[in-house]
């Protein structure tokens, strides 16, 4: 199931730390528990190995049994489940599915950037916006940067003004919508 039978003769001591995050899992896997507790378990994986790894997670978890990660890299978090619980030295900063603790932050402003060939007139569309706290942007460059309140409203502002005043957006993003950020401003609070 982790992808090591084809090793079975060689001894541990030569493995990789990727082949040896494996086979750990592989031992907790073996008395068939219904709870698994993992620290750090991509640590040492590649890529493909990350992927690979979390596929067999997944499939642990499809069939009932409850994992339990503990990792300080929350992007790879991110990537593994929704169902979280957010400690810090101890205390409880949060609990539930990533939407939830996202929203414990929603009520402060969020920074967003709009790239945009158009900045100065998406700069006059926005404003007008109620959720809009401040905008800056340099003349030369395509790129708007927004602080606003509310950023699904926003963001579903964003869509109908672009289509209704034919604007042009090519990305945006914003840094603050992650788990990470979502930890800092918990941890920082």
């Amino acid at each position: 199931m982790v992808g090591m039978a084809d090793r079975a003769d060689r001894k541990i001591a030569g493995y990789s730390k990727g082949m040896r995050q494996r086979i750990k899992l592989a031992q907790a896997m073996l008395h068939d528990p219904q709870i698994i507790l993992l620290d750090e378990p991509l640590t040492g994986l590649d890529p493909v190995g990350r992927r690979e790894f979390m596929d067999v997670l997944g499939h642990l978890a499809e069939k009932g049994k409850t994992i339990l990660v503990s990792s300080h890299i929350l992007f790879e978090v991110e990537q593994m489940t929704r169902s979280l619980i957010l400690l810090h030295r101890g205390r409880l900063l949060a609990t539930g599915d990533l939407g939830v603790i996202r929203s414990l932050i929603d009520k402060h402003p969020h920074q967003i950037r709009i790239e945009t060939p158009e900045p100065r007139r998406a700069a006059s569309l926005l404003a007008s916006l109620p959720n809009i706290i401040s905008m800056r942007f340099d003349p030369s460059e395509t790129t708007l940067q927004v602080e606003v309140k509310d950023p699904d409203a926003f963001y579903d502002r964003l869509a109908h003004l672009a289509l209704n005043e034919n604007l042009p957006i090519s990305a945006f993003n914003s840094p603050d919508n992650n788990l990470e950020s979502v930890f800092k401003y918990l941890v920082e609070s």
